[in-house]
């Protein structure tokens, strides 16, 4: 028992970050529930700065927790807020920030408000709303004069998490509205590949998806292709998230292999990783999940050569600190939340799982490798997506492993395709065994539950991984282990 209790200490000096992101966390979740008086939140913050100087051992460390829960309570309370003039006719000049994706009979955008006559709006984003045959593409204007809706009231965990995403809600414009539309001026690299792979893939599902993986185009996915996916638990898999930057981060990790054999090539390798990551996130638009994500693995990248939990942990913490104290907010975005524990998973799962499988086949670990990325995000993020997306997917970890390797194919294949179109055939092929294998599996009797499990369960959930985690690395370790490959 006192080994286990020293090997835990050991543990928790190794993570300093990790201890100085959840009470940073945990002030904001206080702030989020209880509205203190600024001038409360300042003085806790004196009072445990002053036992931070002053006290001693254990002592110390409490006021360290408490200086460092009240500052980010103080963030959070100060965060910005203001009175949105709602159904008020207001002249608007709207920026579009991502293209119409098609739904039930409508579309729907994000724009930012660029210039408005209240200033309490200016700069702030809006859903945008329109009916069949209105499409906008990024980087479109609108000048027009409108109202700004409130998110409905009986949706209140939408409106919820609008509001901590930035949208003060939503406007609505049909193609009989008068406004003056501003196209796009210049195309941009995203939109130069929707382009290149719309131009090399036949229309069809098989065509959505693979823009969707490879390009984070969305706009051709029907409703019935995205409820097959939401039904068999890979809906994940259509949205450039943690998942596709962690594909990205195995397979160029793996084609810069041969960098290792060079003086500094680690070094080498890891610039152009970083470098070839950021140029995909680019294409794939800059969606805020995918830069999320890319910040997270680009500093994961860097300590690749180590492998160790420690070092990848404290980075990973280091990076939502850094985040969460620019934008409290963020704690709260699902994307935030999703692509965190994906690479979270990844981080504290992915290499022990490689473990209990690798074989003497250096190929077959490559495979395995990647393979053991996607299971470690799936399992880490399945409780938060049956607690917000009110669906328990079994069939989701059975199939896992087929669609990860056809995502893996998909999203090279894909990209490769920009440069040599006729590769275009082979994402084409693996998108069709990927909807066919999706499209099986949300036919399945009890594949997936449509439950919403409470927050307290997905809590659990998660003290229940946490629990198993720390157990797992506080076992002896054996001298030599076997790497992820690539």
């Amino acid at each position: 028992m006192r080994e286990m209790a020293d090997r835990f200490t050991t543990l928790l000096a190794k993570m300093p970050m990790a201890m100085v992101l959840v009470p940073f966390a945990i002030g904001i979740l206080f702030a989020e529930q209880v509205a203190l008086p600024l001038w409360s939140i300042f003085a806790l913050c004196i009072v445990a700065l002053v036992g931070v100087i002053t006290l001693e051992k254990w002592q110390q460390n409490i006021a360290l927790f408490a200086l460092i829960f009240a500052v980010g309570t103080l963030l959070h309370s100060l965060s910005y807020s203001s009175n949105v003039p709602y159904n008020k006719p207001l002249e608007l000049v709207l920026k579009v920030e991502t293209s119409s994706v098609e739904r039930k009979g409508y579309t729907s955008a994000e724009a930012k408000i660029e210039m408005c006559e209240e200033p309490a709006v200016a700069g702030r984003d809006v859903v945008l709303w329109g009916d069949s045959l209105i499409h906008f593409k990024a980087g479109d204007r609108l000048h027009l004069t409108t109202t700004i809706r409130p998110f409905r009231a009986e949706r209140e965990a939408y409106a919820r998490l609008m509001h901590h995403r930035g949208f003060v809600g939503a406007i609505s414009v049909n193609h009989r509205a008068t406004y003056e539309y501003i196209p796009a001026q210049k195309a941009t690299l995203h939109d130069w590949a929707v382009e290149r792979l719309q131009r090399a893939v036949e229309p069809g599902n098989a065509r959505a998806v693979v823009l969707a993986m490879a390009t984070g185009d969305r706009g051709e996915i029907s409703d019935e292709l995205r409820q097959s996916y939401s039904a068999s638990g890979t809906s994940h898999l259509l949205a450039v998230s943690g998942l596709h930057i962690g594909i990205a981060f195995m397979l160029i990790n793996l084609l810069l292999l041969p960098l290792v054999l060079l003086h500094y090539g680690n070094v080498v390798r890891s610039i152009l990783a970083v470098a070839l990551i950021w140029c995909y996130v680019w294409l794939c638009g800059v969606s805020p999940s995918a830069v999320r994500a890319a910040i997270m693995f680009s500093l994961l990248q860097f300590s690749l050569s180590s492998l160790r939990e420690y070092a990848s942990v404290n980075i990973l913490a280091g990076t939502a600190f850094v985040m969460l104290a620019f934008n409290s907010h963020l704690l709260f975005d699902i994307s935030f939340q999703l692509s965190f524990i994906a690479v979270a998973g990844i981080v504290l799962w992915a290499t022990p799982l490689y473990r209990l499988c690798a074989t003497h086949s250096k190929i077959a670990n490559s495979v395995i490798g990647i393979l053991m990325v996607g299971i470690a995000s799936t399992l880490a993020t399945m409780p938060l997506v049956a607690n917000t997306f009110s669906t328990v997917s079994l069939v989701g970890i059975l199939i896992n492993p087929a669609v990860i390797v056809l995502a893996n194919i998909i999203v090279l294949t894909g990209v490769i395709a920009l440069a040599i179109p006729p590769i275009a055939v082979v994402a084409e092929m693996a998108a069709e065994w990927q909807n066919r294998i999706v499209e099986w599996a949300a036919t399945l009797p009890y594949g997936h539950f449509d439950i919403t499990i409470s927050e307290w369960a997905m809590w659990g959930a998660y003290a229940l991984f946490a629990v198993v985690t720390i157990v797992l690395l506080l076992l002896p370790k054996r001298e030599k282990e076997p790497k992820i490959e690539g």
